[in-house]
């Protein structure tokens, strides 16, 4: 909710027409005079590290209007029409692959000095000190945090990472363009890390061609075929080692599913679906 202190803000910076967003209870849609803008609340930290991620890129995300640090309270451009690209990649997933690939490009491409104090990307290995899970088969578990010391042994110049740039968290920005082509980043996590590890969010969110289909419900052929055109995709794309993506890749799904775990007592399967097609290749 937004508190009468965050309106009170919110006036202050202009932002009228405060709208809340179906099954979003920390985000609402406004305008800021004939703009129309994104408000967004909730955790303090979370948003501060949001704000610090846009603010780093140059180009390729929405921009930052206004942040408070101390309430959270964080103002964004909105992307229009601003439909994800999961339509894209049911069609061509291909042509989705190479759109992330080259976003991910200019974000870290275009960075500016600014990182406020974001956490290194070798935190998430604390995922790896919660008591073992039956649901998590143990082989899985032990491979991803070996290959995650293996990474971190092996440092990279380090970017800001969006951190969960999966096919919902890019959209289309025709209106503020003019190309139809145009996406755009929204919601990152903001880590410090190796950029290989930029492409594990979209890696763990493979889709079959119709809505509700993710990793649980593909053949393992399938699977297996989707993840290795993917990742030669995104080293074509960026310049990136195959292998590290693909290793961070598997980092990335077991800590996803650990985090599941964690926060809502149960194991999701489609990450887990991915990081056993990884271990399989």
């Amino acid at each position: 909710m937004i508190t009468a202190e965050q309106h009170t803000e919110l006036t202050r910076w202009g932002i009228t027409a405060v709208e809340p967003v179906e099954h979003q209870p920390d985000v609402w849609w406004a305008r800021r005079g004939d703009a129309h803008v994104v408000v967004k609340t909730g955790d303090v930290d979370d948003r501060r590290r949001e704000a610090a991620a846009l603010r780093s890129y140059a180009s390729g995300a929405v921009a930052v209007v206004a942040h408070d640090v101390s309430s959270g309270l964080l103002v964004v451009d909105r992307a229009l029409p601003g439909d994800d690209i999961r339509p894209l990649a049911r069609i061509d997933d291909d042509a989705a692959t190479t759109v992330i690939a080259e976003l991910i490009t200019t974000l870290h491409a275009e960075q500016m000095a600014v990182n406020d104090g974001l956490p290194a990307l070798s935190a998430i290995a604390s995922a790896f000190d919660r008591p073992d899970d039956p649901r998590l088969p143990p082989p899985v578990v032990s491979a991803a945090r070996h290959t995650m010391d293996d990474l971190l042994a092996d440092p990279v110049v380090p970017v800001v990472l969006h951190g969960d740039l999966h096919h919902m968290n890019v959209l289309n920005d025709a209106w503020r363009t003019g190309s139809p082509d145009s996406w755009t980043a929204i919601d990152p996590h903001g880590w410090l890390g190796d950029p290989a590890f930029e492409p594990a969010a979209m890696l763990a969110n493979p889709r079959n061609m119709v809505e509700s289909g993710d990793a649980r419900g593909m053949d393992g052929r399938e699977l297996a075929q989707r993840l290795e055109r993917r990742a030669a995709i995104f080293a074509e794309v960026t310049g990136m080692d195959v292998a590290r993506i693909r290793a961070w890749a598997l980092v990335g799904c077991v800590i996803a599913e650990l985090w599941m775990i964690e926060s809502h007592n149960l194991v999701h399967g489609a990450p887990l679906s991915v990081a056993q097609s990884l271990l399989s290749a």
